[in-house]
Protein backbone atom coordinates (compact mmCIF):
# COMPACT_ATOMS: atom_id res chain seq x y z
CA UNK A 1 0.00 0.00 0.00
CA UNK A 2 2.47 2.29 1.04
CA UNK A 3 6.35 2.19 0.70
CA UNK A 4 8.16 4.74 2.97
CA UNK A 5 11.48 4.50 0.72
CA UNK A 6 13.64 6.17 3.26
CA UNK A 7 13.10 3.66 5.62
CA UNK A 8 14.18 -0.26 6.37
CA UNK A 9 12.25 -3.25 7.09
CA UNK A 10 10.02 -0.99 4.69
CA UNK A 11 8.29 -4.22 3.14
CA UNK A 12 6.91 -5.04 7.13
CA UNK A 13 5.38 -1.65 7.48
CA UNK A 14 4.11 -1.80 3.83
CA UNK A 15 2.29 -4.90 4.78
CA UNK A 16 1.26 -3.48 7.81
CA UNK A 17 -0.16 -0.65 6.04
CA UNK A 18 -1.88 -2.31 3.60
CA UNK A 19 -3.43 -4.71 6.36
CA UNK A 20 -4.92 -1.69 8.81
CA UNK A 21 -6.25 0.07 5.80
CA UNK A 22 -8.38 -2.92 5.42
CA UNK A 23 -9.13 -3.24 9.07
CA UNK A 24 -6.95 -6.51 9.53
CA UNK A 25 -5.36 -5.74 12.96
CA UNK A 26 -3.47 -8.47 14.44
CA UNK A 27 -2.29 -8.65 17.95
CA UNK A 28 1.41 -8.21 17.40
CA UNK A 29 1.25 -5.23 15.41
CA UNK A 30 1.72 -2.70 18.16
CA UNK A 31 4.92 -4.90 19.28
CA UNK A 32 6.42 -4.42 15.66
CA UNK A 33 5.36 -1.05 15.67
CA UNK A 34 7.85 -0.08 18.27
CA UNK A 35 10.64 -1.20 16.54
CA UNK A 36 9.95 -0.09 12.73
CA UNK A 37 8.86 3.52 13.80
CA UNK A 38 11.58 4.09 16.99
CA UNK A 39 14.23 2.10 15.25
CA UNK A 40 13.58 3.07 11.60
CA UNK A 41 13.27 6.81 13.24
CA UNK A 42 17.45 6.40 14.61
CA UNK A 43 18.26 5.08 11.53
CA UNK A 44 17.07 8.00 9.88
CA UNK A 45 18.69 10.45 11.70
CA UNK A 46 21.85 8.79 11.93
CA UNK A 47 22.52 8.46 8.30
CA UNK A 48 21.26 11.79 7.44
CA UNK A 49 23.51 13.94 8.50
CA UNK A 50 26.31 11.31 7.54
CA UNK A 51 25.27 12.30 3.96
CA UNK A 52 24.48 15.69 4.07
CA UNK A 53 27.55 16.86 5.72
CA UNK A 54 29.63 14.58 3.16
CA UNK A 55 27.87 16.22 0.12
CA UNK A 56 27.86 19.79 1.80
CA UNK A 57 31.80 19.19 2.28
CA UNK A 58 32.36 17.84 -1.20
CA UNK A 59 30.77 20.81 -2.83
CA UNK A 60 32.11 23.49 -0.74
CA UNK A 61 35.14 22.77 0.13
CA UNK A 62 36.84 22.89 3.71
CA UNK A 63 35.13 21.90 6.85
CA UNK A 64 31.11 22.25 8.22
CA UNK A 65 29.72 22.43 10.95
CA UNK A 66 25.91 21.65 12.16
CA UNK A 67 23.74 22.69 14.60
CA UNK A 68 20.20 21.22 15.34
CA UNK A 69 17.33 23.32 14.30
CA UNK A 70 13.39 22.84 15.78
CA UNK A 71 11.41 25.90 14.15
CA UNK A 72 10.98 27.51 10.55
CA UNK A 73 11.56 30.51 12.55
CA UNK A 74 15.42 29.80 13.17
CA UNK A 75 16.18 28.53 9.87
CA UNK A 76 14.31 31.39 8.74
CA UNK A 77 16.24 33.91 10.65
CA UNK A 78 19.41 32.10 9.25
CA UNK A 79 18.60 32.56 6.32
CA UNK A 80 18.14 36.03 6.40
CA UNK A 81 21.63 36.65 8.13
CA UNK A 82 23.86 34.40 6.44
CA UNK A 83 22.37 34.63 2.62
CA UNK A 84 23.21 37.66 1.37
CA UNK A 85 22.40 39.32 -2.03
CA UNK A 86 23.01 42.35 -3.79
CA UNK A 87 20.08 42.29 -5.57
CA UNK A 88 16.85 44.97 -4.96
CA UNK A 89 14.49 42.04 -4.08
CA UNK A 90 16.46 40.24 -1.40
CA UNK A 91 16.97 43.08 0.39
CA UNK A 92 13.41 43.81 0.60
CA UNK A 93 12.14 39.79 1.17
CA UNK A 94 14.87 40.09 4.32
CA UNK A 95 13.70 43.73 5.53
CA UNK A 96 9.87 42.57 5.21
CA UNK A 97 10.30 39.92 7.14
CA UNK A 98 12.28 41.51 9.90
CA UNK A 99 9.74 44.16 9.99
CA UNK A 100 6.86 41.38 10.97
CA UNK A 101 8.24 38.27 11.28
CA UNK A 102 4.92 36.76 12.62
CA UNK A 103 3.61 36.70 9.17
CA UNK A 104 6.28 34.53 7.71
CA UNK A 105 5.00 30.70 10.06
CA UNK A 106 7.69 30.77 12.67
CA UNK A 107 6.44 28.31 15.25
CA UNK A 108 6.12 25.74 12.45
CA UNK A 109 7.81 22.90 13.55
CA UNK A 110 10.94 21.81 11.97
CA UNK A 111 13.00 18.24 13.02
CA UNK A 112 16.08 19.36 11.05
CA UNK A 113 20.20 20.42 11.15
CA UNK A 114 21.41 23.40 9.45
CA UNK A 115 24.94 23.38 8.42
CA UNK A 116 27.67 26.25 8.16
CA UNK A 117 31.00 26.11 6.17
CA UNK A 118 33.52 29.01 6.89
CA UNK A 119 35.14 30.91 4.51
CA UNK A 120 37.36 34.17 5.49
CA UNK A 121 36.96 33.65 9.30
CA UNK A 122 32.94 33.97 8.34
CA UNK A 123 30.66 31.03 9.04
CA UNK A 124 27.82 31.12 6.39
CA UNK A 125 24.69 28.45 6.17
CA UNK A 126 25.34 26.51 2.79
CA UNK A 127 22.09 24.28 3.51
CA UNK A 128 20.10 21.90 5.83
CA UNK A 129 18.51 18.43 6.34
CA UNK A 130 15.35 17.26 7.91
CA UNK A 131 13.44 14.55 8.91
CA UNK A 132 9.32 14.69 7.39
CA UNK A 133 7.69 14.66 10.73
CA UNK A 134 4.13 12.72 11.76
CA UNK A 135 1.73 14.61 10.93
CA UNK A 136 3.30 15.70 7.06
CA UNK A 137 4.30 12.24 6.46
CA UNK A 138 0.67 11.08 7.41
CA UNK A 139 -1.19 14.33 5.53
CA UNK A 140 1.01 13.06 2.43
CA UNK A 141 0.13 9.64 2.45
CA UNK A 142 -3.15 10.61 2.93
CA UNK A 143 -3.06 12.47 -0.30
CA UNK A 144 -1.46 10.02 -2.33
CA UNK A 145 -3.75 7.01 -1.00
CA UNK A 146 -7.18 9.12 -1.89
CA UNK A 147 -5.48 10.30 -5.42
CA UNK A 148 -4.86 6.49 -6.40
CA UNK A 149 -8.71 5.76 -4.31
CA UNK A 150 -10.19 8.84 -6.70
CA UNK A 151 -8.92 7.74 -9.68
CA UNK A 152 -10.45 4.00 -9.35
CA UNK A 153 -13.75 5.45 -8.47
CA UNK A 154 -13.98 6.85 -11.26
CA UNK A 155 -12.79 4.15 -13.41
CA UNK A 156 -15.16 1.85 -11.75
CA UNK A 157 -18.20 4.79 -12.38
CA UNK A 158 -17.54 4.30 -16.37
CA UNK A 159 -19.21 0.86 -15.80
CA UNK A 160 -22.20 2.32 -14.14
CA UNK A 161 -25.28 2.41 -16.31
CA UNK A 162 -26.38 6.04 -14.76
CA UNK A 163 -23.23 7.32 -16.03
CA UNK A 164 -22.30 6.11 -19.12
CA UNK A 165 -22.41 9.89 -20.78
CA UNK A 166 -19.44 11.20 -18.59
CA UNK A 167 -16.53 12.40 -19.78
CA UNK A 168 -13.20 13.37 -18.32
CA UNK A 169 -12.74 16.56 -16.16
CA UNK A 170 -9.69 18.16 -14.78
CA UNK A 171 -10.62 17.14 -11.19
CA UNK A 172 -12.69 13.61 -12.59
CA UNK A 173 -15.83 12.73 -14.24
CA UNK A 174 -18.66 15.14 -15.08
CA UNK A 175 -20.72 16.47 -18.29
CA UNK A 176 -23.35 18.01 -19.68
CA UNK A 177 -26.29 16.55 -17.76
CA UNK A 178 -23.69 15.30 -14.44
CA UNK A 179 -21.98 17.51 -12.16
CA UNK A 180 -18.19 16.35 -11.65
CA UNK A 181 -18.62 13.48 -9.93
CA UNK A 182 -15.88 14.43 -7.27
CA UNK A 183 -17.96 17.35 -6.31
CA UNK A 184 -21.30 15.27 -5.34
CA UNK A 185 -20.18 13.16 -2.34
CA UNK A 186 -23.51 10.79 -2.20
CA UNK A 187 -22.12 9.50 -5.28
CA UNK A 188 -18.79 9.39 -4.83
CA UNK A 189 -19.15 7.70 -1.50
CA UNK A 190 -21.35 5.23 -3.17
CA UNK A 191 -18.48 4.33 -5.52
CA UNK A 192 -15.66 4.50 -2.50
CA UNK A 193 -18.00 2.02 -0.29
CA UNK A 194 -18.22 -0.61 -3.42
CA UNK A 195 -13.80 -0.17 -4.05
CA UNK A 196 -13.29 -1.17 -0.41
CA UNK A 197 -15.64 -3.51 -0.28
CA UNK A 198 -14.51 -5.52 -3.11
CA UNK A 199 -10.30 -4.84 -1.46
CA UNK A 200 -11.94 -6.60 2.11
CA UNK A 201 -13.80 -9.69 0.35
CA UNK A 202 -9.76 -10.31 -1.31
CA UNK A 203 -8.03 -13.39 0.60
CA UNK A 204 -5.26 -11.27 1.14
CA UNK A 205 -4.57 -7.90 2.04
CA UNK A 206 -3.24 -7.27 -1.54
CA UNK A 207 -3.58 -3.63 -2.84
CA UNK A 208 -3.41 -3.07 -6.46
CA UNK A 209 -1.67 -0.18 -6.46
CA UNK A 210 1.73 1.09 -4.32
CA UNK A 211 2.35 4.29 -3.18
CA UNK A 212 5.55 5.35 -3.20
CA UNK A 213 6.62 7.94 -0.13
CA UNK A 214 10.41 9.51 -1.50
CA UNK A 215 11.20 12.26 0.87
CA UNK A 216 10.71 11.41 4.54
CA UNK A 217 14.78 12.29 4.19
CA UNK A 218 15.43 15.40 2.91
CA UNK A 219 18.53 17.55 2.15
CA UNK A 220 18.52 21.07 0.63
CA UNK A 221 22.02 22.06 -0.83
CA UNK A 222 22.47 26.00 -1.54
CA UNK A 223 24.62 26.08 -4.68
CA UNK A 224 25.12 27.87 -8.05
CA UNK A 225 23.28 26.13 -10.90
CA UNK A 226 26.50 25.72 -12.78
CA UNK A 227 28.14 23.24 -9.62
CA UNK A 228 25.73 20.73 -10.13
CA UNK A 229 28.58 18.68 -12.20
CA UNK A 230 30.84 18.80 -9.04
CA UNK A 231 27.65 18.01 -6.91
CA UNK A 232 26.97 14.70 -9.12
CA UNK A 233 30.41 13.68 -8.64
CA UNK A 234 30.86 14.08 -4.71
CA UNK A 235 27.37 12.02 -4.61
CA UNK A 236 29.02 9.41 -6.89
CA UNK A 237 31.86 9.24 -3.79
CA UNK A 238 29.91 8.73 -1.23
CA UNK A 239 28.32 5.60 -3.20
CA UNK A 240 25.09 7.64 -4.60
CA UNK A 241 22.42 6.22 -7.33
CA UNK A 242 21.02 8.46 -8.96
CA UNK A 243 17.41 7.63 -9.28
CA UNK A 244 15.66 10.62 -10.52
CA UNK A 245 16.18 13.86 -11.17
CA UNK A 246 13.25 16.85 -11.93
CA UNK A 247 14.10 20.53 -12.52
CA UNK A 248 11.68 23.15 -11.40
CA UNK A 249 10.83 26.34 -12.93
CA UNK A 250 8.88 29.40 -12.11
CA UNK A 251 7.76 30.75 -8.80
CA UNK A 252 10.38 28.48 -7.47
CA UNK A 253 13.94 27.45 -9.51
CA UNK A 254 15.52 24.46 -8.23
CA UNK A 255 16.82 21.05 -9.22
CA UNK A 256 15.13 18.25 -7.38
CA UNK A 257 17.39 14.61 -7.30
CA UNK A 258 16.39 11.41 -5.77
CA UNK A 259 19.34 9.03 -4.61
CA UNK A 260 19.82 5.54 -3.53
CA UNK A 261 22.61 6.14 -0.54
CA UNK A 262 24.06 3.26 0.97
CA UNK A 263 24.56 3.87 5.07
CA UNK A 264 27.86 2.46 6.77
CA UNK A 265 26.21 0.48 9.21
CA UNK A 266 29.00 -0.51 11.33
CA UNK A 267 29.36 3.72 11.48
CA UNK A 268 25.84 4.39 12.67
CA UNK A 269 25.96 1.12 15.22
CA UNK A 270 28.96 2.62 16.94
CA UNK A 271 26.60 5.81 18.04
CA UNK A 272 25.13 4.94 21.49
CA UNK A 273 21.32 4.98 21.03
CA UNK A 274 19.16 7.81 22.09
CA UNK A 275 18.08 7.65 26.28
CA UNK A 276 14.45 8.07 25.41
CA UNK A 277 14.30 5.27 23.17
CA UNK A 278 15.91 2.97 25.43
CA UNK A 279 13.59 4.75 27.92
CA UNK A 280 10.11 3.47 25.84
CA UNK A 281 11.24 -0.03 25.43
CA UNK A 282 12.01 0.07 29.24
CA UNK A 283 8.78 0.94 30.01
CA UNK A 284 7.57 -1.81 28.03
CA UNK A 285 9.73 -4.78 29.84
CA UNK A 286 12.80 -5.05 27.43
CA UNK A 287 16.25 -4.08 29.30
CA UNK A 288 18.37 -1.72 27.79
CA UNK A 289 21.31 -4.38 27.17
CA UNK A 290 18.10 -6.49 24.89
CA UNK A 291 17.41 -2.95 23.16
CA UNK A 292 20.41 -2.42 21.62
CA UNK A 293 20.67 -5.82 20.44
CA UNK A 294 17.68 -5.73 18.76
CA UNK A 295 18.51 -2.18 16.90
CA UNK A 296 21.66 -4.27 15.92
CA UNK A 297 19.65 -7.14 14.65
CA UNK A 298 17.24 -4.17 13.10
CA UNK A 299 19.71 -2.54 11.16
CA UNK A 300 22.14 -5.64 10.17
CA UNK A 301 18.54 -7.12 8.46
CA UNK A 302 17.24 -3.85 6.95
CA UNK A 303 17.28 -3.00 3.12
CA UNK A 304 20.92 -1.56 2.21
CA UNK A 305 19.95 1.36 0.96
CA UNK A 306 17.23 4.00 1.31
CA UNK A 307 16.37 6.85 -0.81
CA UNK A 308 17.47 10.55 -0.17
CA UNK A 309 15.52 13.82 -2.03
CA UNK A 310 18.03 16.55 -2.39
CA UNK A 311 16.81 19.91 -3.75
CA UNK A 312 19.69 22.31 -4.78
CA UNK A 313 18.90 26.07 -5.12
CA UNK A 314 21.35 29.40 -5.26
CA UNK A 315 20.88 31.71 -2.55
CA UNK A 316 18.18 34.05 -3.82
CA UNK A 317 15.47 31.03 -4.66
CA UNK A 318 16.24 29.82 -1.23
CA UNK A 319 15.32 32.72 0.56
CA UNK A 320 12.28 32.87 -2.02
CA UNK A 321 10.91 29.47 -0.76
CA UNK A 322 11.15 30.56 2.74
CA UNK A 323 10.22 34.08 3.27
CA UNK A 324 9.01 35.07 -0.53
CA UNK A 325 7.15 34.41 -3.38
CA UNK A 326 7.17 30.64 -2.66
CA UNK A 327 7.14 29.95 1.09
CA UNK A 328 6.86 26.73 1.79
CA UNK A 329 4.00 26.81 4.48
CA UNK A 330 1.95 28.45 1.82
CA UNK A 331 2.36 26.00 -0.78
CA UNK A 332 1.36 23.37 2.59
CA UNK A 333 -1.99 25.08 2.36
CA UNK A 334 -2.46 25.40 -1.25
CA UNK A 335 -2.31 21.51 -1.72
CA UNK A 336 -4.74 21.27 1.55
CA UNK A 337 -7.23 23.26 -0.16
CA UNK A 338 -6.75 22.38 -3.30
CA UNK A 339 -7.07 19.03 -3.03
CA UNK A 340 -9.67 17.03 -5.66
CA UNK A 341 -11.56 14.90 -2.48
CA UNK A 342 -12.07 16.08 0.95
CA UNK A 343 -14.41 13.96 2.02
CA UNK A 344 -14.67 11.44 5.50
CA UNK A 345 -12.80 8.67 2.92
CA UNK A 346 -9.48 10.93 3.14
CA UNK A 347 -9.93 12.56 6.22
CA UNK A 348 -9.91 8.70 7.27
CA UNK A 349 -6.93 7.44 5.37
CA UNK A 350 -5.19 10.55 7.04
CA UNK A 351 -6.25 10.00 10.64
CA UNK A 352 -5.40 6.55 10.60
CA UNK A 353 -2.30 7.00 9.31
CA UNK A 354 -1.45 9.81 11.94
CA UNK A 355 -2.53 6.83 14.20
CA UNK A 356 -0.53 4.60 13.08
CA UNK A 357 2.69 6.66 13.63
CA UNK A 358 1.56 7.86 16.79
CA UNK A 359 0.66 4.92 18.76
CA UNK A 360 4.66 4.06 19.47
CA UNK A 361 5.15 7.13 21.33
CA UNK A 362 1.79 6.56 23.68
CA UNK A 363 2.90 5.47 27.29
CA UNK A 364 0.95 1.57 26.70
CA UNK A 365 1.68 0.38 23.22
CA UNK A 366 -2.28 -2.01 23.71
CA UNK A 367 -4.66 -1.55 21.28
CA UNK A 368 -7.01 -4.28 20.89
CA UNK A 369 -8.74 -3.56 17.53
CA UNK A 370 -8.76 -0.42 15.34
CA UNK A 371 -10.15 3.06 16.33
CA UNK A 372 -11.18 4.14 12.55
CA UNK A 373 -12.45 1.91 9.53
CA UNK A 374 -12.31 4.00 6.50
CA UNK A 375 -15.48 2.88 5.16
CA UNK A 376 -17.41 4.67 8.08
CA UNK A 377 -18.02 8.20 8.87
CA UNK A 378 -16.76 10.02 11.89
CA UNK A 379 -16.49 13.94 12.86
CA UNK A 380 -13.10 15.33 13.73
CA UNK A 381 -13.95 15.60 17.66
CA UNK A 382 -14.03 11.66 17.32
CA UNK A 383 -10.39 12.05 16.32
CA UNK A 384 -9.43 14.50 19.04
CA UNK A 385 -10.89 12.10 21.82
CA UNK A 386 -8.98 8.89 20.44
CA UNK A 387 -5.75 11.30 20.23
CA UNK A 388 -6.18 12.57 23.88
CA UNK A 389 -7.39 8.59 25.35
CA UNK A 390 -3.84 7.82 23.80
CA UNK A 391 -2.02 10.04 25.23
CA UNK A 392 -4.00 10.45 28.71
CA UNK A 393 -4.85 13.90 28.27
CA UNK A 394 -7.13 15.25 30.45
CA UNK A 395 -10.64 16.06 28.92
CA UNK A 396 -10.86 20.00 28.51
CA UNK A 397 -14.79 19.12 29.05
CA UNK A 398 -16.54 21.17 31.66
CA UNK A 399 -18.01 18.49 33.75
CA UNK A 400 -19.23 19.44 38.00
CA UNK A 401 -19.66 15.70 38.26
Amino acid sequence: MITITGFIHRDALHDLIGRWMLDRFEPSDPTALLQLVHFNSVYVARYLPLLAQGLLQGVHGGPITRRPCCTKGDLKDQLAADLPSASERARRLVADYRADPGRFYRETPFRGTLYFAESAGQRHYVGSSRIKRIRRLAEKSARKVVDWLCEEIVLQARSDPRFSDLVLTPCGLGGPTHPDLLSDPDTLDAHARALLDRLRATPSPHWPHDVEINDVAGIKVVMEPDNEARLAEVLGGLGCRLVEREVHRGDYSAVNLLVDFGPDKDRILAQRLPEKVVRVFRDHGVSPSETRRRFETFVRTGEPAVRVEIICSDAAETLESEIGRCMHEERIIRQRLGRAYQGHLSQNVEFLLEYLFSLPAAPEVRLECLPVRLWERYLPDYFDEVKRVLFRVPSVELNPE
